[in-house]
């Protein structure tokens, strides 16, 4: 599309170059003179010094870097901004969608509910009385147990597992290999615990892959609305997850565990069983919390503490050892 256009479509000042053709995005390093990169952090400085790219969305402090033959569009908000422009150019489902209908290869029990808008790929298998709304979307190899409720605009990419009675919501994402609904890791001295539980995932939320969620022992594992989790997160049994949560790759979260609205846990984070996390709390990688935490603000560190402290703490630790 013209550079003029794209300026106009994001609330830019339009440029009074000639116009210029922007066929896509690109990072700084390996931008052509027809694509759009952007700089907003000054650890990209050296990259952006040397970039071949035409037009490079930037912040006020670090337009000076860029070369002269890049065109700098100045911006407040380029973090922000650059995200909704590489959704302009790449929808978010970069995988190529089954079409509409089923195909010959999926198995689909006779009692299964499943809306004649919906798209059900290869090897996919349904079973008894599951329920899959509009304009779902389940790629290939995609498993979905008896009684499990797929809502509106799901997409569930390949080889995603819904086991029995789950719900997942309206527009959420579930990455390749996410398994949700499997038992949970509850044991006696006999054993495995059956889980009779279900997993219930909200509207709008985003499963990364290979991301595993219990069901719960006898009440529900529950994510709320607009959540995301990346991959390989592990969810215990009867754990919540509030609306808006962000836990970032790794994190696992034990069984009965609370995580607020809001939350946002670092890579590697641990959480400990019928631990409380509070809203507005976040806390940094490979940390482990191992107690309440009910207060908004920064922790880090084992057991996790606010960042202030333990940093402050470190401070005198190393004066002492210096000294």
């Amino acid at each position: 599309m013209l550079l003029h256009d794209l300026c106009a479509a994001f609330g830019l000042p339009i440029p009074t170059s000639a116009p210029m053709e922007i066929s896509g995005v690109a990072p700084l390093g390996d931008a052509a003179v027809d694509q759009i990169a952007a700089l907003f952090n000054g650890r990209y400085s050296d990259a952006g010094a040397i970039t071949r790219a035409g037009v490079v969305l930037v912040t006020p402090g670090l337009a000076h870097i860029l070369p002269e033959h890049t065109l700098p569009l100045i911006c407040d908000n380029a973090a922000s901004l650059w995200s909704r422009i590489i959704r302009h150019f790449h929808p978010v489902s970069a995988h190529r969608q089954p079409p509409i209908g089923r195909h010959p290869s999926a198995v689909i029990d006779s009692t299964a509910e499943v809306h004649e808008s919906a798209r059900i790929g290869p090897l996919c298998i349904i079973e008894a009385n599951a329920h899959i709304g509009p304009d779902a979307v389940l790629h290939g190899g995609v498993f979905i147990g008896v009684h499990a409720h797929i809502g509106e605009q799901v997409e569930l990419l390949p080889k995603t597992v819904i086991m029995d009675h789950c719900r997942i919501g309206e527009r959420t994402r579930i990455g390749p290999g996410a398994v949700i609904g499997g038992p949970g890791f509850g044991l006696d001295a006999e054993g495995p615990i059956p889980h009779l539980g279900r997993v219930l995932i909200g509207t709008d939320a985003s499963i990364g892959a290979n991301t595993c969620i219990d069901r719960g022992l006898v009440g529900d594992t529950l994510i709320g609305n607009g959540a995301h989790l990346d991959n390989l997160v592990q969810i215990g049994h009867g754990a919540f997850i509030g609306a808006g949560a962000v836990l970032c790759g790794q994190v696992g979260v034990a069984g009965s565990a609370r995580v607020e609205p809001g939350v946002v846990l670092g890579g590697q984070v641990g959480v400990a069983d019928h631990v409380r996390i509070g809203s507005g709390v976040r806390v940094a990688a490979q940390s482990g919390v191992t107690r309440d935490l009910p207060q908004p603000g920064d922790y880090s560190g084992h057991p996790a503490e606010a960042n202030r402290q333990r940093l402050k703490r470190l401070a005198r630790l190393k004066r002492l050892t210096e000294s």
